[in-house]
């Protein structure tokens, strides 16, 4: 699974590059002394920097996070967040606007596993199954997350609990994302 996650997250990063570079040449960003990332290319010019999604050299670890929640994260989540440093990437899914969550760095990946957490106690509260967030939409109740157990790829409602597949798995998902620009 981790494998096929990988894959399908590289082919959309192509797929991405490609369109994006093609219109508007490398995409920038705001550039912060103090919160690097193996994404930059060049040194920053009037405050912005060029950057490209970075895969890691060796996966990030979650096991102080699964002994602590006392769960293992789905292997797919594990290979999202783990494998890939980037900015949110904008993309359409079926017309749906949205932006994947991936880290800018070893400090932001865990910031989003704090994150990832309190999420999952939430639910946990609410006595909702265990589901992880992969990306934002424009409203700020709904996310596109992944459901823990089955690794399908859901719309869920924060404030009703409701839950709407979308994909039967995360590279099914992946494959299916259509490019934004920057």
């Amino acid at each position: 699974m981790s494998d096929q996650v990988l894959s399908a997250l590289e082919h959309f990063f192509l797929r991405w590059q490609r369109d994006g570079e093609a219109r508007r040449g490398l995409p920038l960003c705001e550039w912060e002394a103090d919160w690097r990332s193996p994404c930059e290319l060049d040194e920053p010019k009037e405050g912005r920097v060029a950057w490209r999604p970075h895969r890691r050299a060796e996966p990030a670890d979650f096991t102080a996070m699964n002994e602590a929640l006392e769960l293992t994260l789905h292997p797919a989540a594990q290979a999202l967040f783990g494998g890939w440093f980037s900015r949110p990437v904008p993309c359409l899914y079926k017309g749906l606007r949205l932006e994947f969550v991936l880290p800018w760095n070893e400090a932001d990946l865990d910031l989003l596993k704090e994150n990832l957490i309190g999420h999952l106690l939430m639910l946990r509260k609410l006595k909702r199954s265990p589901s992880l967030f992969i990306a934002t939409t424009r409203n700020e109740m709904t996310l596109v997350s992944l459901d823990n157990e089955s690794g399908q790829v859901w719309l869920e409602w924060l404030d009703s609990g409701r839950r709407l597949v979308l994909a039967p798995s995360l590279p099914a998902f992946l494959e299916r994302l259509e490019t934004l620009p920057q």
